[in-house]
């Protein structure tokens, strides 16, 4: 995939004594900062899990997710906080479906808005490809009847884009 770089990642704040910060300087930082930090990860690093969020059979038609962290493919951090997550995996087919780990898009902002919650959230699909804003966790296998069967853990680990180390050979 290409890199997008967005218009504004190299803005940000210049600041000086008796400066105003309002609303729209402070969310300008904001951006600079996750721009910032998801461009140097898609740069550095392939989307995936860095940690945790294995996806395990809790009974009947529920699965659990457990909490950890990876990138997607934008280089945003994908973090299941707390517990992690339990999910009900539909029934009245008997194909595999997926459990991906979503970012927010667009974050939710809590009720007196002031608070946006980044945390990732988990989602059972029909497809494999896991999208920009998510990694795939676990294909989940359903018997004729639509029920569970099994998971198979499908998760990919972050890894490196930097060259190897190259050594003289002489």
């Amino acid at each position: 995939m290409p890199v997008s770089i967005p218009a504004d990642a190299t803005r940000c704040l210049h600041y000086g004594d008796g400066m105003l910060l309002t609303s729209a300087l402070m969310t300008l930082e904001q951006r600079f900062l996750l721009n910032w930090n998801a461009l140097q990860n898609r740069l550095l690093h392939t989307p995936g899990v860095l940690e945790g969020l294995l996806v395990t059979h809790g009974g009947g038609d529920r699965v659990t997710v457990g909490s950890g962290a990876g990138f997607d493919a934008l280089g945003r951090f994908l973090v299941l906080p707390g517990e992690g997550a339990s999910l009900t995996v539909p029934g009245g087919s008997s194909a595999s479906c997926y459990v991906h780990l979503l970012f927010p898009d667009p974050a939710p902002v809590g009720e007196d808005g002031t608070i946006m919650d980044l945390a990732a959230a988990p989602r059972v699909g029909d497809t494999e490809e896991a999208p920009d804003n998510g990694v795939l966790l676990a294909e989940i296998r359903r018997d004729a009847a639509g029920a569970v069967a099994g998971v198979i853990d499908r998760r990919q680990p972050v890894r490196s884009r930097l060259p190897a180390q190259l050594t003289d050979a002489g």
